[in-house]
């Protein structure tokens, strides 16, 4: 038993690709509401200004009713223990009236759920850590947080707490890594193979049950952050400037200016070009809208850092020729693609989310719901497929 309705988000689901469809001309009006009628979705549904609002709004009532109590009761917290029993009880309080919220309003990602989501998960996990004794490392606090966070992601599979789940674990072993003496050497190998096993765990779990949609978001953030970690721990310039942050100093010792040489400078700028080149290249022959624009964006800046060091012309020659190459490339895009070419579009899709016309889970509600016969159209417009999660999506 988990916070939401399950059955009520898969319904939700099926009922965005139909309404799709619906706009697309590809299923009739009698057709959509004997869909709507099949799959009812109970949940409040708001639109995204408002959830923020409600998010922020509902966060700020929250801690006011926490600092309230704790400046009437500050004298008897300062002692840690009490002050972690304090943030325990609170976090639990706050998960309890969040439960009933949910069970009783039908709330599910409207703000007000997700601001009692993140605001437990910080109670507890602050007392929790009041627990432990002092002098422990950040890793070690991470370590011991991880379990909560996880706890909380499975039950409510918010976007939120994924990312908070993802950054701690990251920093437990970024942290780790600086307390050994070859740790830094092997911090950009160690951050781009961890990446790479969550993007390749995150597909294994997507693959094995493609109708999964209770953790539909964070699993594609999961996706994103792992993807964009990969290629920034084998970026030349985020490489050597992190390597000079991390240089000891100390007592009669100096910073440089600049960041100095790294070693394996050779591999680090071929890791710069190759892995968005990689990621562009699955992006276009898999049709991956995310791994295309991740490609895109790193090939960018790995043209930047190129320039950061090489600075053959000045910037303002490079910006410019930069900004007109990008038109070139997008103003022949378009033209080229104005008639479906290899499978890609210039066409607007209506939103189409990836492999839209095998999703068989909407084609088998629509079909079930209603009997109506149904002619194809002839202006039938094919996508590439979209991207989502997080509150982000986008079309092309």
């Amino acid at each position: 038993m988990r916070a939401y309705n399950e059955q009520w988000i898969y319904n939700r689901d099926i009922l965005v690709q139909a309404e799709r469809w619906y706009r697309q001309g590809l299923v009739s009006g009698e057709q959509i509401n004997a869909v709507r009628k099949a799959h009812p979705v109970e949940f409040r549904q708001t639109n995204g200004f408002i959830e923020i609002g409600l998010f922020l709004f509902t966060t700020v009532a929250i801690l006011a009713c926490y600092l309230l109590p704790a400046s009437i009761f500050s004298a008897m917290l300062d002692n840690p223990k009490a002050y972690g029993i304090f943030n325990v009880a609170f976090g639990i309080a706050i998960g309890v009236i969040g439960g009933v919220l949910i069970n009783r309003r039908l709330l599910y990602r409207n703000g007000i759920d997700n601001a009692f989501v993140v605001t437990l998960t910080g109670f507890l996990a602050f007392g929790f850590n009041q627990f432990l004794p002092n002098g422990l490392s950040l890793a070690t606090h991470c370590l011991f947080t991880l379990p909560l966070l996880l706890l909380i992601l499975w039950y409510y599979g918010d976007t939120l707490i994924a990312f908070f789940t993802l950054a701690t674990f990251y920093t437990a072993i970024f942290n780790s890594l600086l307390k050994l003496s070859w740790g830094k050497d092997a911090l950009p190998f160690v951050m781009m193979a961890v990446s790479l096993a969550i993007y390749v765990v995150v597909r294994q779990v997507i693959n094995r049950d493609t109708k999964q949609v209770y953790y539909a978001d964070p699993l594609n953030l999961a996706q994103w952050l792992s993807l964009i970690v990969l290629a920034a721990s084998g970026n030349y310039f985020i490489v050597r400037q992190l390597n000079g942050l991390l240089l000891t100093s100390g007592p009669g010792i100096t910073s440089p200016a600049e960041a100095p040489e790294i070693g394996l400078r050779g591999l680090f700028w071929v890791l710069t070009f190759l892995i968005p080149a990689i990621y562009l290249w699955q992006g276009l022959t898999k049709r991956n809208r995310m791994l295309t624009i991740l490609g895109t964006l790193g090939l960018i800046a790995a043209v930047m850092t190129f320039h950061e060091y090489t600075g053959f012309v000045p910037l303002n020659v490079a910006l410019t020729l930069g900004g007109l190459a990008l038109i070139g490339i997008a103003v022949f895009g378009i033209r080229y693609l104005a008639s479906p070419k290899h499978g890609f579009t210039d066409a607007p899709d209506d939103d189409s989310p990836n492999e839209l016309f095998l999703n068989a889970a909407s084609i088998a509600a629509v079909q079930a719901a209603s009997h109506v016969a149904h002619t194809p159209k002839d202006n039938l417009r094919y996508g590439g497929g979209d991207f989502g999660g997080a509150g982000s999506d986008g079309k092309y």
